[in-house]
């Protein structure tokens, strides 16, 4: 018994066949570039991504926290509030330095450890600003505290996690260009794999 649809001596036989030709190449480059091109681009722009997000945010909430220390000590009307937001936010600091240390430690660990190291001591800064306050030391006391704690803790801080957010906005900036120069070579990929699928599609159909 005949199969009609696939008995290449039959014009209707040779259609599927035909297809088969032309979408096979289209689809196994579009398989490939996308593993090989597409896939490691995006890889890359998350992790510039993930990594500039947690430096930014780190920066951001040290420098609330900076204030917040401040006026911990000299704005004695707002003290409890400022004291419930700081038992708060010092221990999301600490995550967000750890969570900033994970994202970097497959790349650069000892850039990483000193990310968790600098932070961890502002940290124990504003903590000790906190519990000076709330133990009645005063204010000469309270601002040594600062100076000792926070402010000398801030500096090695902020000269490391700095340097992270410009390198990565530049590296986020490349990966951007990889990730279109990727969706591209894809397009061109695809245009040319469709040239030989027509053509493999016209040679089934000529039989």
């Amino acid at each position: 018994m005949s199969k009609p649809f696939w008995d290449l001596e039959q014009p209707r036989g040779r259609i599927l066949p035909a297809l088969a030709a032309g979408l096979v190449p289209v689809l196994v480059a579009l398989l490939a570039t996308g593993l090989l091109l597409v896939r490691p681009a995006l890889r890359g722009l998350d992790h510039a991504q993930e990594v500039l997000a947690a430096a930014g945010e780190l920066r951001s909430t040290s420098r609330a926290l900076q204030r917040d220390a401040l006026l911990m000590i000299f704005d004695e009307p707002t003290r409890e509030k400022t004291g419930q937001r700081l038992d708060a936010r010092v221990p999301e600091f600490r995550a967000l330095a750890d969570r900033l240390g994970a994202a970097l430690d497959p790349v650069d660990p000892e850039r990483a450890t000193r990310i968790r190291e600098t932070h961890a001591a502002l940290a124990d800064g504003f903590e000790a600003v906190t519990r000076s306050v709330r133990l009645g030391a005063g204010v000469d006391a309270n601002w040594k505290v600062q100076q000792d704690g926070v402010l000398a803790a801030e500096v090695p801080a902020a000269r490391t996690n700095d340097p992270v957010i410009a390198q990565y906005q530049t590296y986020m900036d490349a990966s951007l260009g990889e990730v279109r120069m990727a969706f591209w070579l894809s397009f061109l990929i695809a245009l040319v794999s469709l040239g030989f699928g027509v053509a493999s599609a016209a040679v089934v159909l000529r039989r």
